[in-house]
């Protein structure tokens, strides 16, 4: 499997936080609108065992997250509340364990976020409510930074050139919710191949996965939980998927033997009334230095 690195410029507000499983499912559903249902089903007809795409979540460019280990393996010293604001490292320093050269967001570019007012409407009665009562609520919009994604792609299942399309039309469709009103569009970057040494028992997750059926020596971890819902014209009928309980981006894993495999987790089935949806349990596995126990 090949690894890419596109950087992606927010060109509207987000709704929706910028994470791996979110973009996978959005990005099947714009291989469906491209290429059909059919090559869509032909890729996920063997995602359990042999995955075709795990996309990583979205990090401010440049950068990715501080590793969700004990404060003993990152080296913070006294000053543990100071350091644990500094969040982002550069590739080099991830991988070399230089976890005490971490930079804060406001030394990266900080996003930002902003409650918006909006109020329900019934379009028969064009009133608010059946009362015609003045019912506002808020909704939590964000603006981005420049972001990197990985994309981590089998090219005997699925193409560079496909991987550009689809993501392409995920750029132009918008992102997450109130896509439908203009959110979450963006402008994509250059694809880059990312070459890394694979020489570490020690792998750091780029994005949510499942714990279930992993053999390891030792795993750090911060819960979290998942409450998906269905896109397209399956939001039609009951659009709630059943919660999932995950690890998050940032988790560490340390393996009793070098990886075989650029990736951890496992894909996840029959928490939707769909039994053909598929989540995207996996993330791509970054080598980090060995954790010494």
């Amino acid at each position: 499997m090949n690894l890419y690195k596109t950087t992606i410029n927010p060109i509207a507000r987000f709704a929706t936080p910028l994470r791996g499983d979110t973009m996978f499912g959005q990005m099947c559903w714009a291989i469906r609108y491209k290429f059909g249902e059919k090559r869509l089903k032909e890729l996920l007809a063997n995602y359990q065992s042999n995955p075709f795409l795990i996309v990583s979540d979205g990090f401010t460019s440049g950068y990715l997250p501080k590793p969700k280990i004990p404060s003993r393996f990152l080296g913070e010293g006294e000053d543990k509340k100071a350091n644990r604001k500094k969040i982002w490292l550069s590739l080099e320093d991830l991988t070399n364990g230089d976890f005490h050269n971490g930079k804060t967001p406001k030394e990266v570019g900080e996003d930002t976020s902003q409650t918006v007012m909006r109020n329900s409407i019934n379009y028969l009665t064009f009133t608010t409510d059946d009362s015609g009562a003045f019912a506002p609520y808020g909704v939590n919009e964000m603006r981005l930074s420049k972001k990197d994604i990985y994309f981590l792609i089998d090219e005997e299942q699925f193409g560079f050139e496909e991987l550009k399309i689809a993501f392409e039309a995920v750029s132009l469709m918008g992102y997450g919710k109130d896509s439908t009103v203009g959110k979450g569009r963006f402008e994509i970057g250059d694809f880059q191949k990312v070459e890394i040494k694979e020489d570490s028992k020690t792998l750091m997750a780029l994005s949510p996965f499942s714990l279930e059926g992993l053999v390891c020596k030792n795993c750090f971890y911060e819960p979290f939980v998942r409450f998906g819902k269905k896109g397209g014209d399956r939001a039609n009928e009951n659009p709630f998927k059943k919660p999932l309980l995950l690890a998050d981006c940032g988790g560490v894993v340390v393996l009793n033997e070098k990886p075989t495999k650029r990736y951890i987790g496992k894909a996840i089935t029959n928490f939707s009334t769909h039994s053909d949806i598929v989540h995207q349990g996996y993330a791509i596995a970054l080598p980090i230095k060995d954790i010494d126990e």
